[in-house]
Formats: C-alpha cells, sequence, structure tokens
C-alpha cells in the first residue's frame, strides 16, 4: 500500500475548515493529521506534525496566510504549500511563486482538481491556477522590475503604496485586496525601513513622487 500525503488545513471559516477536512478525509491516499485557524497555530501545528501538504488560506486574523507562508517555508523549505483562497489576481500569483508556495487554487474550485493538484504538488509538480483576466484589472498596475529592484519593494508593496498614495486607510486597503489589517501593517512597516522614510507621510510622499497615486 502506497503511503497516505500527510495534510495540514488552515483556514479560518470553521464550516469551511469542517468540511474540507471531511472531504479530503475520504480520499483513500489522504490523511487529515491536523487543521488550525490562523497562522499562527499553524506554525504551531508544525511542531509536533510533519505533513507533506499544508493547505493554506490568505486572509485569516492574527497572522494571515501570506506570512504565515514566508514563516513556514524558511523554517521548513521542503513542506509543500497549496494555498486556497477566495482572492485571485495576476499580481498574488506572482507573489505565491516567489515565495516559494507550490500551488494556488480558489476555493470554488471542483473537488476532483483539488485532489488532482494536492497529488501533483506532493509529487514535485506546481499550479496555479489562473484569473479570470487575462491582465490586470484597471485599478492594478504593473511596474518594470528596474524599478522593484531600485527600491527593494514587491508587487504587493507597490500595490499597497498606490493605495496609501490615493489615502486609502488601513481597514480600507485591507478590504480591497482581500488580506488582513495586519498585514497591511506589517506591509507598512516594512516599506518605512526600506525607504528610509519616517512614517505613512513619508509614505505617502514617496507614492506622489514616483506617480503612485
Amino acid at each position: 500500500m502506497e503511503p497516505k500525503i500527510k495534510i495540514i488545513v488552515v483556514d479560518d471559516h470553521k464550516l469551511f475548515l469542517e468540511g474540507l477536512c471531511v472531504l479530503l478525509s475520504k480520499q483513500k491516499n489522504f490523511e487529515v493529521i491536523g487543521k488550525a485557524s490562523n497562522g499562527k497555530e499553524a506554525l504551531h501545528l508544525l511542531n509536533s506534525f510533519q505533513p507533506d501538504v499544508l493547505i493554506m488560506d490568505l486572509n485569516m486574523p492574527i497572522m494571515d496566510g501570506q506570512i504565515a507562508s514566508e514563516k513556514v517555508i524558511n523554517l521548513y523549505p521542503f513542506l509543500k504549500i497549496l494555498v486556497l483562497s477566495m482572492y485571485n489576481t495576476v499580481t498574488l500569483n506572482a507573489d505565491l511563486k516567489k515565495l516559494g508556495i507550490k500551488g494556488y487554487l480558489p476555493k470554488d474550485t471542483d473537488s476532483e482538481l483539488l485532489f488532482s493538484v494536492i497529488n501533483d504538488i506532493y509529487d514535485g509538480k506546481t499550479y496555479f491556477k489562473q484569473p479570470l483576466e487575462p491582465c490586470l484589472p484597471n485599478n492594478e498596475f504593473t511596474f518594470s522590475d528596474g524599478f522593484l529592484k531600485k527600491h527593494n519593494l514587491t508587487h504587493r508593496e507597490v500595490e499597497i503604496l498606490k493605495l496609501i498614495g490615493n489615502n486609502f486607510s488601513s481597514s480600507q486597503i485591507a478590504t480591497k485586496l482581500y488580506i488582513s489589517i495586519f498585514t497591511v501593517d506589517t506591509h507598512r512597516k516594512n516599506m518605512i525601513q526600506k525607504l528610509n522614510v519616517d512614517n505613512k507621510n513619508g509614505l505617502l510622499n514617496f507614492a506622489k513622487e514616483n506617480n503612485l497615486s
């Protein structure tokens, strides 16, 4: 008998979490060995359990999936992460790939595709469901690699900078980008350090000076 793929599922919506765990457990080659409602709980679980695949939501309280995934990859580089989220854009896919995530699927994915992708990721492949739009919508934007490298910024940081330049609050940015306020504030602190500015107003001025507003 082939070994089962050990899985931990992380999602803050209890009904979705419980339902997904039941669905996965019915597959002969899957074994759900743990579940968590946020990134911090997931990191704690990994101190005791060693899954093959970690299925991670993005928008969660306390510690969201993107920050948790970065920590997980640093601590457990051979653990494969599949992001399962309602949020999907070209920018997000690029950020997840750069981070080292092995796959992305939207939450309305057909169960058969989910099972197939889990098996593929376990076998060392990657899978990223592409957004419906062939290019970025009007409220998103791209920047050359030169601009990003010059200022040591990520696509997501520039995305947030544009919203800061348009006087969006942290809560408004979080709602618009389907991420937590904690994530927005973390990016804001990182950008203040990277750009060597004093505070939020420094970020606002940088955004305007670089035509990000």
